[in-house]
């Protein structure tokens, strides 16, 4: 019975990873062209400042605690401030400086330093069927990112890319090690809540407050928030199931689900490079959701 039950748990966190992975894709679509070139900070700000207020509202109508559980408090504000407040302004000042489709490859080196830090931390090799998800989701991330545009970027494009990398493996890796007793709502609140204030302070401090433009711009950034908050109830809900490893070797299906939805509502063509990247990546996560009942279990957040 113990058993049946870890199974349904791998499976259910093995497709919460590939809702999150979807829900941030649909932030990417709805948020293309809103920024116009400018500094990201203040979009960022408003973008998780609702994602916030959303969460809230959520969890008082759920009964659920709006504070972490106690001792978690800290750790989670820091986990928002400088991991993915951060992370997030590194991703889109790299875009100022390179291709969309470089700097992505570059941020989803992610799931290397993320396998990493997990087999540093835990002191031992990760499974070889890990492994082999991991290299399987690269190559297919890569396939789908760079058959998509050119890869052209400058070296501040690199340097901001590859910090935005390893600050998202910072977070994922601390989220999953602090809340251990916060329910995942209450923790995608406290994250969305101080990564708005760490953007906040980036736009006050290089002067940088401007407002998103455009057409329907206000409910697209409302939009923003909502697929956000969809994306980090399922993000901290399968870190707890299977682990930052796992969670971001399945996540690697974001840029295969970006093509696929610029397809459908965007009209760019789908290439023969995303229907091979997305048979490597569908492989990589259906081996990643088996191969947790083939080693040593992650901690649970």
């Amino acid at each position: 019975m113990t058993g049946t039950a870890s199974d349904r748990s791998d499976r259910l966190g093995s497709l919460l990873a590939v809702a999150m992975g979807v829900l941030f894709a649909c932030v990417v679509i709805v948020g293309a062209g809103l920024l116009h070139g400018e500094p990201p900070f203040t979009l960022l700000f408003l973008r998780f400042g609702l994602t916030a207020i959303l969460l809230t509202l959520l969890a008082l109508a759920t009964g659920r605690p709006v504070l972490p559980a106690r001792g978690e408090r800290l750790g989670l504000a820091f986990v928002g401030l400088l991991g993915y407040g951060t992370e997030s302004a590194l991703y889109f000042g790299a875009l100022n400086h390179g291709s969309a489709a470089t700097v992505t490859l570059l941020f989803y080196l992610y799931p290397v330093w993320v396998m990493v830090a997990a087999s540093l931390l835990e002191r031992r090799v990760p499974a070889r069927t890990l492994v082999l998800a991991l290299v399987m989701a690269l190559i297919g991330g890569a396939t789908v990112i760079a058959g998509g545009a050119g890869v052209d970027i400058e070296t501040a494009g690199i340097a901001l890319a590859l910090g935005c990398s390893l600050a998202y493996t910072c977070y994922l890796v601390a989220t999953e090690r602090i809340a251990v007793s916060t329910n995942p709502m209450t923790t995608g609140l406290w994250v969305a809540a101080f990564a708005s204030i760490s953007n906040l302070t980036y736009a006050l401090v290089s002067l940088s407050w401007t407002l998103p433009s455009g057409r329907l711009a206000p409910l697209r950034v409302v939009a923003m928030a909502a697929f956000t908050a969809g994306a980090f109830l399922c993000m901290m809900a399968s870190l707890r199931r299977i682990g930052a490893v796992r969670n971001g070797i399945i996540g690697v299906i974001e840029p295969l689900t970006v093509a696929l939805l610029a397809a459908t509502f965007l009209g760019q063509p789908i290439t023969a490079s995303v229907i091979v990247g997305g048979v490597l990546i569908l492989a990589a996560g259906a081996i990643a959701t088996i191969a947790g009942h083939m080693r040593i279990r992650e901690p649970d957040v």
